[in-house]
């Protein structure tokens, strides 16, 4: 009996782990509004990953700003499941490529 590994697929762009807080507005799946302060934990040259207490649904679009660099229009990619490590964080790409943070990423 042989068996393989699968490798796990390669990353896009690095990943910075970091802590910034930030703003994030939107509409919820019933089409509420919100605003939210949360807190970005980790950055790449694609988007970022994020903590906070709204529960949004994949495929939603935010506002995320930053007190020092603005803001960027980001979808919703990916949640984490309840009662796992990555419960109340969820992973965004950006709509329109901007430089959120400031983090020079290499082409």
């Amino acid at each position: 009996m042989s068996s393989t590994l699968e490798t796990p697929p390669l990353r896009r762009s690095a990943r910075i782990q970091i802590r910034i807080p930030v703003l994030i507005t939107g509409k919820l799946a019933d089409g509420r509004r919100f605003v939210q302060e949360a807190q970005v934990l980790a950055v790449s040259k694609f988007g970022a990953r994020v903590k906070s207490d709204v529960k949004l649904t994949v495929g939603a679009e935010v506002r995320i700003e930053t007190k020092r660099h603005g803001g960027a229009l980001f979808r919703v990619i990916w949640v984490g499941a309840e009662g796992t490590p990555r419960a109340g964080e969820f992973g965004v790409e950006y709509v329109k490529f901007a430089n959120l943070l400031g983090i020079s990423f290499p082409h």
